[in-house]
């Protein structure tokens, strides 16, 4: 009696199984590299989107630490009375000449007062570096760019604006700084550690640039939860619209307004006649966003950058100057007005 067929295997169709069937044949080995490979860069990017999740992978910026008693930026004013000598009229009493002398508190001094402005950058008594009462030991000032997508986030950055408004601020607040800037998108805003966000952050172009619900949503936690500020530059007039439309949409509830010309973000450090103009794109006054009595952004609507660019952008000299200040005056109350923000955070700020 003869025995029965041997049955062939069954074919085994789980592919986590070394002997399925998408494992064998002629392709197999291709298969099992690509298969591979697209499990290695999805948890690449797994692991990269639950990071931003965990508080200690969070961004931070921290603040140049200053010397001594905390201390508001203040004005200092400083008169020196240059006194000049009073003529002397010799008479001969004998001279037929009728010569009346005035009472001496009628004589006329010719004195002139000399009045000098003197301001301090930063918080912080004593002879150590300037800086904030509410910063960090060895931290430097550091340049936030945003980054955004369309556009040209990096508008006059190209040709040393950053580097060289940095520069300026280091040299005239007397502060460390770094000249390598740090970009941040628009999602990268909300991402940063309470308290340890950038105060200030400089967006510029001058083409269109794409936004969605996130980055507004990123943009109104930046401003009002971690108390940041936008510095706004106009490089062209199809960047104005969609800036509006920005703050429009992260902030429904205030409204753009002219910032006059006696505010004090142009007092100090310098004392500016208004903002300085430059090309006008779109006016020729600043616009300004303010919340709970402080302005949450700055929007220069004529290129500020240009004048800080390698070449000035051919503005003249005085210009140039007039917009290193205006960029001094921002960048040094924004810091400033952060630092108390955060000493209060800490429970370290003055009780009110």
């Amino acid at each position: 009696m003869s025995s029965p067929a041997a049955k062939p295997p069954s074919r085994v169709w789980n592919p986590f199984r070394r002997d399925a069937v998408y494992w064998q044949g002629k392709h197999g080995r291709l298969r099992r590299y690509i298969t591979w490979s697209f499990c290695g860069h999805a948890g690449i990017v797994l692991v990269t989107a639950l990071s931003m999740l965990i508080p200690g992978c969070k961004k931070t910026y921290d603040l140049v630490k200053g010397s001594g008693k905390p201390k508001a930026m203040i004005k200092q004013m400083k008169v020196q009375v240059k006194k000049v000598q009073r003529k002397r009229v010799l008479v001969n009493p004998n001279s037929p000449i009728v010569f009346e002398v005035p009472p001496l508190e009628l004589t006329p001094l010719n004195l002139k007062e000399v009045t000098a402005n003197e301001y301090k950058i930063g918080q912080g008594e004593g002879a150590g570096p300037a800086g904030y009462a509410a910063g960090r030991e060895g931290a430097r000032f550091i340049f936030v760019r945003v980054r955004y997508e369309g556009g040209n986030w990096d508008f006059n950055m190209r040709n040393g604006a950053d580097e060289n408004m940095t520069k300026e601020f280091g040299r005239r607040a007397r502060m460390p700084v770094s000249t390598i800037p740090q970009d941040v998108t628009l999602l990268e805003l909300g991402r940063h550690v309470k308290g340890r966000a950038p105060p200030v952050v400089f967006l510029c172009g001058s083409y269109p640039f794409r936004f969605d619900t996130r980055e507004v949503k990123a943009v109104r936690n930046y401003l009002l939860e971690n108390r940041g500020m936008i510095f706004a530059d106009n490089g062209g007039n199809q960047f104005h619209g969609v800036f509006l439309r920005l703050m429009q949409s992260a902030l429904p509830e205030v409204a753009p307004v002219e910032i006059p010309d006696d505010d004090p973000i142009y007092q100090a450090p310098y004392p500016l006649n208004g903002c300085p103009p430059l090309w006008a794109h779109s006016g020729t006054h600043a616009l300004g966003w303010k919340k709970d009595g402080r302005w949450v952004a700055f929007y220069h609507q004529g290129s500020i950058s240009d004048a800080w660019k390698d070449t000035h952008g051919g503005t003249s000299a005085e210009s140039a100057e007039q917009s290193y200040q205006l960029g001094v005056n921002i960048l040094a109350q924004a810091m400033a007005g952060y630092s108390e923000w955060k000493l209060l955070l800490e429970g370290k700020g003055p009780k009110k």
